[in-house]
């Protein structure tokens, strides 16, 4: 568990940075048509940092894990954020790519690619949460 903080404190940070910090200020910026091809080009860093970043945090939790329920739920819940991550550079974009931006398909897919990493958006530091806070009776 030595690592486990430094990496899924990574993991969050790229997740927040890019979403509130890179993303949401560069379509208030610039128009859509500016905006998605400089999103676009951000991606693979962007999915490549959070992916790894998980994976890491959720391999060195298994490996240093303690037998309870709430870093067992902490574990499952990294382990379906990285595969929601994954899904999106995997599945979403490729599906996305032939439609035009704005068009039913592209904004149906993109919703869900939005979903999915707002759901780990909240779950990686959710489960980093559980791990680390100490109990009412660890305190004393």
């Amino acid at each position: 568990m030595k690592y486990y903080p430094w990496f899924a404190g990574a993991w969050a940070a790229v997740l927040w940075f890019f979403t509130a910090g890179v993303a949401i200020p560069l379509f208030r910026i610039f128009p859509n048509n500016q905006a998605g091809p400089i999103a676009v080009a951000i991606f693979p860093y962007y999915f490549s940092a959070a992916i790894i970043l998980g994976v890491l945090a959720t391999i060195t939790l298994w490996v240093g894990r303690q037998k309870s329920k709430r870093v067992t739920f902490a574990l499952a819940l990294q382990i379906l954020a990285v595969l929601a991550l994954l899904a999106i550079p995997t599945i979403l974009q490729p599906a996305m790519a032939p439609h035009p931006p704005g068009s039913p398909a592209f904004m149906r897919l993109h919703g869900v690619s939005s979903l999915l990493n707002l759901f780990s958006l909240i779950v990686a530091p959710a489960a980093f949460l559980l791990v680390t806070a100490k109990r009412k009776e660890e305190l004393v």
